[in-house]
């Protein structure tokens, strides 16, 4: 007969993210639509258009298969998504672009945030208001990592990750760094695994 001993071996010990947190029925056209207006609207320091071509098409429409829940998506539709990719490629503004039209046509809205201000939102002790609301954090792994405030060293990028796993919050995000780069403990890092598709953003930098 097996022991409890031999069970607890083999389990499972992570949280799992159990549920789907929104809904959003927007049509394939009336996404592009928006995309496009939105993206290019972003494109204010070139003062061109916002260009769909072979490098970003796939990634564009993957976050809309995510988004209407579509079995077309390449992943978990209950994770959260970490696009990844080199500076330059136009990750932030896919992603901000995306979330726009999430915040106006699901039942759901998500937070912005750059990673660079997690510290000061730590040390204002309003580390709260980030643990399970839905998220954006873009620039993932340039932030301070470690931050000693009168003596306490804290790590808040860790913080976050790990509040936010255990709430199973809905997380979005971007980086420039590759995942096994990212200054970050094994353990975060795990978690990260499960809280995220990680999507791959490829292409040389747009910027002129």
């Amino acid at each position: 007969m097996e022991s409890v001993g031999d069970i607890l071996k083999s389990g499972s010990y992570k949280k799992p993210i159990v549920q789907r947190i929104f809904k959003c029925n927007i049509s394939a056209t009336d996404y592009a639509e928006k995309f496009t207006e939105l993206a290019t609207g972003r494109m204010v320091f070139s003062g061109g258009d916002f260009v769909v071509d072979d490098d970003n098409k796939d990634i564009i429409n993957q976050l809309f298969y995510f988004l209407v829940g579509s079995d077309k998506f390449n992943g978990d539709p209950i994770k959260g998504i970490l696009l990844m990719g080199p500076y330059g490629t136009g990750k932030t503004i896919i992603m901000e672009s995306f979330i726009d039209i999430f915040n106006s046509d699901s039942d759901k809205r998500i937070k912005s945030v750059n990673s660079k201000d997690i510290a000061r939102i730590q040390a204002e002790n309003e580390i709260g208001f980030l643990d399970k609301r839905p998220l954006f954090i873009d620039d993932i792994g340039k932030e301070q990592t470690v931050v000693n405030n009168y003596g306490t060293v804290s790590k808040p990028m860790e913080d976050v990750m790990n509040e936010r796993y255990k709430n199973g919050a809905f997380t979005l995000g971007t980086s420039n760094l590759k995942f096994e780069d990212m200054p970050y403990n094994g353990h975060t890092m795990d978690r990260m695994k499960q809280m995220f598709n990680i999507l791959i953003l490829p292409g040389k930098s747009r910027r002129q």
